[in-house]
């Protein structure tokens, strides 16, 4: 009888387009096969308390890649990604980088710290340090596969999937919307540069970019990197200012296809750091 009841509660959702979501609300562990490599890579996800278990309507999810040597934990108590997340009822997923080739560190954190010292959210892993190899195209392959999850596991609208970074995480960022136009809608990059790489535009894309003034890892490549994005998002209005404060000035390209904009953010005294947060 309960075989039954199942078969025709799948049919039922299933003809009807609902969304069940296979995580409650919370943090979970999950791993997510990379088709490319043939290899399971871990990821955080993070799930809004107030998300209906089964649902017809489907949510935003943010894609986060920590900076080097760091971690999930690490990074989303320095961000507080998760709790925006909350805010706004959007699904968090925090990937997590590859150690060196010669050494094993699954979860990014220092030998002795197991799963429940991770979790604090105070390591940092500088003799194993995990990174985003934008060099390759694993990375990029990983992402989209974090991306495939959540739309099946966590009812994330397809057409509203986003991402950002820190440093080498904001190199990684930047690398996504540059070659996975197709999986994400906008990405937010904090500090990082985009790597050398041609990009491939299936779909405009909305890109911000923050860099701090005293960060020498973005201030030479930001304004080729939002340029870049600007063209290849076809935008026709040249960038005009958009904000301004004591400390931060941001500008903005407009007039972009699909409605899309490109904005860039400089903030004075910051260095590779995130933006309006003490580490």
């Amino acid at each position: 009888a309960l075989g039954m009841w199942l078969l025709a509660l799948a049919t039922f959702v299933g003809a009807r387009g609902i969304c069940v979501r296979k995580f409650s609300p919370g943090f979970h562990m999950t791993d997510v096969f990379v088709e490319e490599t043939g290899t399971n890579r871990s990821t955080l996800i993070h799930v809004p308390e107030d998300i209906d278990f089964i649902s017809v309507s489907r949510v935003p999810a943010m894609i986060a890649f920590p900076g080097w040597h760091s971690n999930p934990w690490y990074f989303d108590r320095l961000t507080g990604l998760s709790q925006t997340g909350s805010k706004y009822g959007m699904v968090t997923a925090f990937g997590f980088g590859r150690p060196p080739a010669s050494e094993e560190s699954p979860i990014c954190c220092p030998k002795g710290c197991d799963l429940v010292c991770c979790t604090k959210g105070d390591k940092l892993d500088l003799l194993r340090p995990c990174a985003w190899h934008t060099e390759d195209s694993e990375d990029v392959a990983y992402a989209k596969a974090i991306a495939a999850m959540l739309q099946r596991d966590t009812c994330v609208d397809p057409g509203r999937v986003f991402a950002t970074g820190l440093s080498n995480g904001g190199s990684m960022a930047a690398l996504v919307a540059c070659k996975a136009s197709d999986v994400f809608a906008g990405v937010a990059q904090m500090s990082g540069a985009l790597p050398q790489v041609k990009c491939v535009r299936d779909k405009p894309i909305a890109f911000m970019a923050f860099c701090g003034l005293d960060d020498k890892s973005c201030t030479p490549t930001s304004n080729q990197t939002v340029k870049q994005f600007a063209a290849m998002n076809k935008c026709t209005e040249p960038f005009r200012p958009t904000f301004e404060s004591a400390t931060t000035k941001c500008r903005a390209a407009r007039g972009c296809e699909g409605g899309v904009f490109v904005e860039q953010c400089f903030i004075q005294g910051l260095g590779d750091e995130v933006p309006g947060h003490d580490r």
